[in-house]
């Protein structure tokens, strides 16, 4: 049984989510500290005023990792999937962290972003070696470089007409379309759809009860994030 199975069959044994959503459970324990602490806040970021969620962030931080964790965990089947299972929970796990301060400060961090990045890409180096099979290493540099190529023909648009893309979406690209690219060659389109989508209702939302305006910054890191996660969940037929 392959990734393309439906989520009604999943392949992993119930003990074995169990044991990886309760260490996913205690990464996040060890990780929400840094993020409610604001630690990766700039100099001159400090003066803002904490966001009104960092305060049951001890709470929700671990509980979506750990929730996360599990779900991935209960996807994958087969020998190829596990081996890349390593490479998706650590994806997860700075997804959670890159989320959490792209809304804050609307910036994606360089100093994580990057070796997050060389990490899954290592790890899905080593899948490739376990499994002999260096085609959905390829796939996913592919469309990594793709999606990231398309995302700055939009960071340079949104220069022009002031959009909420940036470089840092730039580089999330990157990262995103090696992961997605990895399971199949449909994944990061699924993603790419999915993150337009929740990013356009949430900012229609924010519109029609007047919390935002249509000048308002809205950071779009976390809803790339979503997307991804969503084509990772969700049935995607593999094109080849």
């Amino acid at each position: 049984m392959g990734w393309s199975q439906g989520l009604s069959d999943p392949a992993a044994p119930w003990w074995a989510v169990v044991v990886i959503g309760v260490a996913g459970a205690v990464v996040g324990a060890l990780l929400a500290p840094r993020l409610v602490g604001l630690g990766y806040r700039l100099d001159e970021e400090h003066d803002r005023r904490a966001p009104r969620w960092a305060a049951g962030g001890r709470v929700v931080v671990p509980v979506v990792t750990a929730a996360l964790w599990a779900l991935l965990a209960w996807r994958v089947g087969g020998t190829a999937e596990w081996t890349l299972l390593p490479a998706l929970l650590t994806f997860t796990t700075v997804s959670v962290a890159l989320t959490w301060m792209d809304a804050d400060v609307h910036r994606l961090p360089t100093g994580l972003l990057t070796p997050a990045t060389a990490l899954v890409a290592a790890q899905l180096v080593l899948s490739a070696v376990v499994t002999r099979d260096a085609g959905p290493l390829v796939r996913g540099v592919v469309a990594g470089v793709a999606l990231a190529g398309v995302l700055l023909a939009l960071a340079l648009a949104a220069s022009v007409v002031g959009s909420a893309f940036g470089l840092g979406d730039v580089r999330l690209g990157l990262l995103l379309g090696l992961v997605t690219g990895h399971v199949s060659a449909w994944c990061p389109v699924v993603a790419v759809y999915a993150a337009f989508g929740l990013g356009g209702l949430w900012a229609l939302g924010r519109l029609l009860t007047r919390r935002a305006g249509r000048r308002t910054a809205i950071a779009f890191g976390p809803w790339l994030l979503a997307g991804a996660h969503v084509a990772l969940l969700v049935e995607v037929p593999p094109l080849f």
